[in-house]
C-alpha cells in the first residue's frame, strides 16, 4: 500500500522536474510568442485540431517547372498547425519525399497535393548543388519511422517538416530562426529563404 502511495507521488514529481528542466534549458522557446506550441494552443481554443477538415478538394495547381529540392505545402481548413498541415520535398519525376504516420518517410506521387484546399509550391533560394544534397539527404532516410511531434534533435523519428528542415540545415540553410522545438509547415512559407512559385486556395 505504501509503495502505491509512493508511486502516486514520485511519478508526477519526476514529470514536473523533467518539465522544469526542459523549460529552463529552452527559455527562448517559451518566451517566443510565435513558437509552434502557442500556435497549437491558440488554434485548439478555436476548435482547430489535427490536420483540419479533411474533405476532398480539387485545387488543379500545375506542377510544371518544379525542380528537385523545391518544397510543397498542403493544408485543410481548421488545421491546428496554421494554414498548412503537410509538407514534402520534390525529388523529381513527379515524386515527393514526405512522411506519414502509417508509411514513415516515403516517396509518393506529387498528384495527391491536388486534394488539399490550400497548396503552395516553394523554390528554395539556393544553388542546385545545395538542393541536390538536400534531396540526397532525405532519400537516405527512406523508410525511417514517423512520429507527429518528433523533436528536431536526433535522426530516429521524423515528421514531414523535420526531414526537410534537417536536409537544408545540413547545407547551411535554417528555416527555423527562432530555434523552436518543432518546425511547422508555415515556417517554410514565411521564410526569406524561399520564393513562391505558385499557390492555390480553394
Amino acid at each position: 500500500m505504501k509503495w502505491k502511495q509512493f508511486n502516486l507521488i514520485i511519478f508526477p514529481l519526476l514529470a514536473l522536474i523533467f518539465f522544469l528542466l526542459v523549460a529552463s534549458a529552452n527559455r527562448h522557446v517559451f518566451s517566443n510568442e510565435n513558437a509552434v506550441m502557442y500556435t497549437y494552443v491558440q488554434n485548439a481554443r478555436q476548435g482547430h485540431i489535427g490536420y483540419g477538415f479533411n474533405s476532398y478538394y480539387a485545387n488543379n495547381i500545375s506542377f510544371a517547372g518544379l525542380e528537385p529540392g523545391d518544397l510543397i505545402l498542403g493544408g485543410y481548413p481548421g488545421c491546428s498547425y496554421g494554414r498548412f498541415s503537410h509538407a514534402g520535398i520534390y525529388i523529381g519525376n513527379g515524386q515527393v519525399m514526405e512522411s506519414f504516420g502509417d508509411l514513415g518517410v516515403n516517396i509518393q506521387p506529387i498528384y495527391h497535393y491536388w486534394e488539399y484546399s490550400d497548396v503552395c509550391l516553394l523554390r528554395v533560394k539556393a544553388d542546385p548543388v545545395v538542393k541536390k544534397k538536400a534531396v540526397d539527404y532525405v532519400l537516405r532516410h527512406q523508410g525511417a519511422m514517423f512520429y507527429p511531434l518528433a523533436f528536431k534533435n536526433g535522426e530516429r523519428y521524423w515528421n514531414c517538416t523535420k526531414i526537410m528542415w534537417k536536409a537544408y540545415r545540413g547545407q547551411g540553410l535554417d528555416f527555423d530562426p527562432g530555434n523552436d522545438f518543432w518546425v511547422a509547415p508555415d515556417l517554410f512559407y514565411q521564410s526569406d529563404l524561399v520564393e513562391i512559385i505558385r499557390e492555390r486556395n480553394v
